[in-house]
């Protein structure tokens, strides 16, 4: 069955009539439906699944039934957020938000690192990357949308009561992931460098606010990569 995010879904009555028109032209002329074909909708209010069942078809709006729901527990248990630097392209950003929703990231927060580069972020963008963002809710199969946040600096005190990781490509006095022993009822936020990595004085502040400094191996990962592999890491470790 197709899955769809609609922020005025009626789940108390019985009787529903879907009037987004986007989702409408993608039911009619995309998937094609058919009276009595079945539809998932949910609205990021509870971890339910609302099940419908098609009974008119019309030019502007469809008309469905509730015939069931399904309770879905969607979401780990802990707060983790990315914390990506901007990276030099704008499809990178969008690549990073629909992959790391599929591994329940809470937060995306983009800041500007000192090698990040000078992209200038739209309403326009930001408007079709929210969009992106739904899609992946709805294809992975969450029940709730992450945020998302753009930052010209980041307040480090902020974040002293978490628990923070910033990634490097030296193994030196780093950790490696099997290593950290994470308090996870604190936020976990990941910090991705951009191209080129953080410079120093970024790897020293990080240090001085405790953040703790990981090495994933001795191959460079790109800047969209890391966040996959390490969260789901993580996230299997607890």
């Amino acid at each position: 069955m197709q899955r769809f995010y609609i922020s005025n879904l009626n789940t108390i009555n019985f009787t529903f009539v879907l009037l987004d028109e986007w989702i409408i032209y993608q039911l009619i002329k995309v998937l094609r439906i058919k009276v009595w074909e079945k539809l998932i909708f949910f609205d990021w209010i509870d971890e339910y699944d609302y099940i419908f069942e098609i009974k008119q078809i019309n030019k502007k709006d469809i008309v469905l039934e509730q015939i069931w729901r399904e309770y879905k527990k969607t979401e780990i248990d802990f707060e983790l957020n990315l914390y990506q630097s901007i990276p030099n392209k704008f499809e990178k950003i969008e690549y990073i938000i629909q992959k790391w929703v599929e591994v329940w990231i809470k937060n995306f927060i983009f800041f500007r690192s000192q090698r990040s580069q000078k992209l200038f972020i739209t309403d326009n963008k930001i408007e079709r990357l929210n969009k992106i963002l739904s899609e992946s809710v709805e294809q992975s199969g969450r029940n709730y949308k992450p945020e998302l946040i753009f930052l010209d600096k980041i307040n480090f005190w902020d974040l002293v009561n978490d628990e923070n990781i910033f990634f490097h490509t030296e193994n030196k006095d780093s950790f490696l992931l099997k290593e950290l022993n994470l308090d996870y009822k604190k936020n976990i936020n990941i910090f991705v460098w951009p191209e080129w990595g953080f410079n120093e004085s970024e790897n020293i502040l990080f240090e001085k606010f405790g953040f703790k400094r990981v090495y994933l191996w001795d191959r460079i990962l790109r800047t969209e990569t890391v966040g996959i592999v390490s969260s789901f890491y993580i996230i299997n470790s607890k």
